[in-house]
């Protein structure tokens, strides 16, 4: 009985969402939110200006409006892990490739594979899975996972620019791309599940 019980209390759900809160914070905290850090440091060393710079910004967001419903898609058609953790390579990989870049052209190409692999890891990921895995405190779930988003880029953005300072920016690319992949990699494997129907459950509340 009291095994039983203690079963009840823990759904799987919950463990799933402690994954995505990872997966996000560490992927739009690190990445994401302090992409914007590193354009001073960068235009001063290559000397190209701030629309210049912005343009693979723009390049991004048109990426990942042509890519989103392809990934919607593929959400349906693979294992969500194997999807989760390609396109964390895409998208924390092309960031941190950027410290090899010695042209400006370097990150209007890499901007494409990472806004691919931004879609899944920062847009669409988490709010399916949440709707997947729980049929009762969907908001309170994706209010955690907006939270810890937050949470995680107050954290995150000012290492970014310690690190710029400290380290260099091409150096600090190379960090925060490497926080991301051996934060998230484990994670992803260890916690997520695309749907309860995989572990044979029901959703959290369904019962």
């Amino acid at each position: 009985m009291n095994k039983r019980r203690c079963q009840r209390k823990i759904h799987f759900a919950w463990v799933v969402l402690f994954g995505v809160c990872i997966l996000m914070g560490l992927a739009r905290g690190g990445i994401n939110n302090a992409g914007g850090l590193f354009m001073a440091p960068v235009m001063e060393e290559l000397g190209c200006g701030a629309g210049e710079f912005m343009l693979y910004f723009s390049i991004s967001s048109i990426v990942t409006f042509v890519f989103l419903p392809v990934a919607g898609k593929l959400m349906g058609k693979y294992d969500i892990r194997l999807l989760l953790v390609l396109s964390l390579f895409f998208h924390a990989g092309s960031f941190a490739l950027f410290g090899l870049m010695q042209n400006i052209w370097g990150w209007y190409i890499l901007s494409v594979p990472m806004a691919m692999g931004s879609v899944l890891t920062t847009q669409i990921g988490g709010p399916v899975l949440i709707g997947n895995w729980f049929k009762k405190y969907t908001g309170l779930a994706t209010g955690i996972m907006m939270a810890a988003a937050g949470l995680f880029g107050a954290i995150l953005q000012p290492l970014a620019g310690n690190l710029i300072a400290s380290m260099g920016w091409r150096q600090a690319y190379f960090a925060l791309g490497g926080l991301v992949l051996a934060g998230s990699v484990p994670v992803v494997l260890l916690t997520i599940r695309f749907a309860p129907q995989k572990k044979g459950m029901l959703p959290f509340g369904a019962e």
